[in-house]
């Protein structure tokens, strides 16, 4: 069953697990702007700021350093995956994925409305669980939808980082329960490919970080000292379970610019 007190929390608050403050402190302290006109809204997701702030504000000082011009939503609602859709995902409880995607459009939606009000013409979605269900509302704007990673190949040229390090783009399992649309996982690829210097071993992302054996499968293949991902959801789980240093994508090239 649908946790309907989850989702009226969503609706008075914009995240499902309390009332935001510690999110907004969390990003009003490394100084995001919100609410200003912007060719890009960046949507962060619900818990990235609190769980890792450190990612939060080197993806910030990189989108500075390019000049991007973007802002975050007054009011971020929740796309409501963490609540309602991987429950009902886990529970394989059809009926519930499927109101799980009308509540999901519900809140993307109340999200397109304010990125036209502030005339942004782009979409960026940091949160990987908000990616499938974003994916599904595409068709309902002219916003243009995309990944940061997208953003970030797009802006950056490239530079120099003379280091070698495993990449783990995420086996997306859950993903295809909610959407039937294509992962375009290239940009990150392309990221890392403009690092002179950079050497990576790229882990089999057919391979699931959250189903144990599979993990050990990886975790036996990881050659080097750091692993870097591009999704927000496996970054904690190999930090979890893996014996190295895990860094999220925006953290390569940032280090390559101060380099």
């Amino acid at each position: 069953m649908i946790n309907e007190k989850l989702v009226e929390n969503i609706r008075q608050f914009g995240t499902f697990r309390d009332d935001g403050s510690g999110k907004r402190r969390v990003l009003d302290d490394i100084g995001y702007p919100v609410g200003k006109r912007a060719d890009c809204v960046i949507i962060m997701g619900c818990v990235q700021p609190e769980s890792m702030p450190h990612v939060i504000r080197d993806f910030k000082i990189l989108l500075d350093h390019l000049g991007v011009s973007y802002t975050l939503l007054p009011k971020e609602y929740c796309c409501g995956w963490l609540a309602i859709g991987q429950p009902a995902v886990m529970a394989k409880n059809e009926e519930d994925i499927a109101g799980y995607r009308e509540i999901s459009r519900e809140f993307i939606g109340e999200n397109f409305k304010q990125a036209k009000e502030l005339g942004a013409k782009s979409v960026v979605l940091f949160c990987a669980a908000c990616e499938p269900s974003y994916t599904n509302c595409a068709g309902s704007t002219d916003l243009e939808i995309i990944s940061y990673s997208e953003l970030l190949d797009r802006h950056w040229q490239g530079g120099r980082l003379a280091t070698t390090v495993d990449y783990y783009a995420g086996c997306y399992r859950f993903r295809r329960r909610i959407t039937t649309e294509p992962v375009d996982i290239e940009p990150a690829v392309r990221l890392l490919g403009k690092v002179d210097g950079l050497e990576v071993n790229h882990l089999d992302s057919t391979r699931c970080c959250y189903i144990p054996p599979h993990m050990e499968e990886l975790a036996g293949t990881v050659a080097n000292d750091t692993v870097v991902t591009v999704c927000t959801g496996c970054y904690h789980n190999l930090r979890k379970n893996l014996d190295c240093q895990v860094k999220m994508l925006p953290e390569v090239p940032l280090e390559a610019v101060r380099t």
